[in-house]
């Protein structure tokens, strides 16, 4: 069993819940902790949905659906998925710190005498926000594929992960432009970031995958 990046989840009740349209990748251990769908197509709206909430269902030989352990009318209880919360924002917001992986719990920037420094409770705050952010990296279809020498050499096209460990078992890549996908190895994967999936891959590696792809 396994969730993608595309799929269409139904309520336990027949009812559509929406797409998957972000997941939410553990950066080191290279497992999801949760999807995100999005939902209506005029007043849009997303969900994070924990894979423990999900589940695949036969309907018949020729049919399977991803199911969210949820009816129609209990689907607003799921936490509504705010970027700022996984990204680093509302972190900034908070300490005045850009997100970065080598924060210093507790550090804070030099305060101006214009700018008085962050309360207590808005320093914690900050922190637990912080912590959400660096323990979820968010990913979507076009994010950058980073190769090990820093340089961005395709897009993700496809993110599979099991149901419901969350493991990542498919990755596909388009390299530029160009309309060719291939495959990328889950051992290749290094790390994640927002918006970015880096490679142990230089770019020759990338390229050499390329061509035997064809």
């Amino acid at each position: 069993m396994q969730v993608c990046l595309g799929d269409q989840v139904w309520t336990n009740d027949a009812h559509k819940a929406g797409t998957v349209e972000w997941m939410l990748l553990d950066p080191t251990a290279q497992r999801v902790n949760a999807v995100v769908i999005r939902r209506g197509l005029i007043l849009r709206h997303s969900l994070v949905v924990p894979l423990t909430e999900l589940q695949v269902v036969e309907m018949d030989e020729q049919e399977e659906r991803l199911v969210i352990r949820r009816s129609r009318a209990e689907l607003d209880l799921l936490p509504e998925f705010r970027r700022e919360l996984f990204t680093g924002a509302l972190a900034w917001q908070l300490t005045g710190e850009r997100a970065t992986p080598f924060f210093l719990p507790g550090w804070l920037p030099p305060v101006t005498p214009q700018q008085p420094p962050p309360s207590t409770e808005v320093v914690e705050l900050g922190e637990l926000v912080r912590t959400i952010d660096q323990a979820n990296a968010v990913l979507h279809r076009g994010a950058a594929i980073v190769a090990a020498d820093g340089q961005r050499i395709g897009h993700l096209q496809q993110l599979c992960a099991e149901l419901p460990g969350g493991q990542v078992i498919r990755v596909t890549a388009r390299p530029g432009l160009s309309l060719q996908e291939i495959e990328i190895p889950v051992g290749a994967l290094s790390g994640a970031d927002d918006g970015l999936l880096f490679l142990r891959w230089w770019r020759q590696d990338f390229e050499q995958a390329m061509r035997s792809a064809r």
